[in-house]
């Protein structure tokens, strides 16, 4: 038990708990959490595991069957033969963080490919999970050292391409935090200019709970199984922190101007180009006999237009 306990390191001060479902979540300190039936073991900032709800019998043994490693185990309802499994990751993955992006998109394409290749449910949250260590379930435990993989190890068992992030992730486990983190900032962005003029008392303290209140209200109408209101809020006081303090307004305007001078020159010439290709059709038809007033409606441009172009060479 001993090893089996070392198993939550990582577990919520006061995580969620329950011996029903159907009664709803409590909030508990982590020595009377460990007692219930359904635990809560991932911090609401961090993944230091991949659960998967398999609901079907044999859920238990799935991970063989879809051909991947060994989980750290497997808590498999007795009756039904339905499962949840668990990985460790070796490197826990921060969550909602601006300076480490990349890691979280990579584990919310982990976690969808292994969804996929187990035929878990796509719509388990990972919130709360069979509690392993609770004798209502029957747990399979993997030796001693087993059951935690760093990330990359667990892709070469997967088929990560098709399951790497886009710009809309999948809206459910980590894609959820993925896709609220992705509108916030972007939301961020164009609203601090505004709350940093007013910077009144308290100004920032009101900008994080405004953002609070916007993701709350997004992973509500957006997904399946919206956000947990602890994890909204580490999203929300990341973003806040980060564009209040980091988000350089006059580097982001210079960026906008020089990319609009940039768009402006393109376009000048792409259109200095297509009339380029108009003054010399209306030169040939010209040549042809055509009359200034027949190459102008035939090319879509003004009799001045024309006249201008004809002029140019002299005729």
């Amino acid at each position: 038990m001993a090893d089996q306990l070392q198993l939550f390191e990582h577990l919520p001060r006061k995580p969620y708990c329950t011996d029903d479902l159907g009664a709803g979540l409590q909030i508990r300190p982590a020595n009377m959490a460990t007692r219930r039936r359904y635990i809560q073991v991932n911090p609401p900032w961090l993944r230091a595991w991949i659960i998967m709800d398999v609901d079907r019998p044999g859920g238990a043994l799935a991970w063989d069957d879809a051909d991947l490693p060994l989980p750290a185990w497997s808590s498999m309802n007795p009756i039904n033969g339905h499962a949840h499994l668990a990985w460790g990751i070796e490197a826990p993955v921060l969550l909602g963080q601006h300076d480490r992006q990349k890691p979280m998109r990579y584990l919310a394409a982990v976690e969808s490919a292994m969804t996929a290749k187990l035929e878990a449910d796509p719509g388990y949250s990972g919130l709360i999970t069979k509690n392993p260590t609770h004798s209502h379930w029957r747990t399979a435990w993997a030796p001693p050292g087993a059951g935690t993989y760093d990330l990359g190890y667990l892709s070469e068992w997967l088929d990560l391409p098709k399951h790497a992030p886009r710009e809309r992730p999948e809206r459910v486990g980590v894609g959820r935090n993925v896709d609220a983190f992705d509108y916030l900032r972007h939301r961020a962005y164009r609203e601090v200019r505004g709350w940093k003029r007013a910077n009144g008392p308290g100004a920032f303290i009101y900008w994080q709970k405004h953002l609070y209140d916007l993701v709350l209200d997004y992973t509500g109408l957006e997904h399946p199984a919206p956000l947990d209101f602890r994890e909204a809020y580490h999203i929300a006081k990341s973003v806040a922190r980060w564009v209040w303090n980091r988000f350089d307004l006059d580097a982001s305007d210079a960026r906008f101007s020089a990319l609009q001078a940039h768009r402006g020159r393109a376009g000048g010439a792409k259109r200095s180009a297509a009339y380029e290709d108009k003054r010399a059709s209306a030169r040939l038809m010209r040549a042809s006999g055509m009359s200034q007033k027949d190459i102008a409606q035939k090319l879509d441009v003004s009799d001045r237009s024309v006249r201008n172009w004809l002029k140019e060479t002299g005729k």
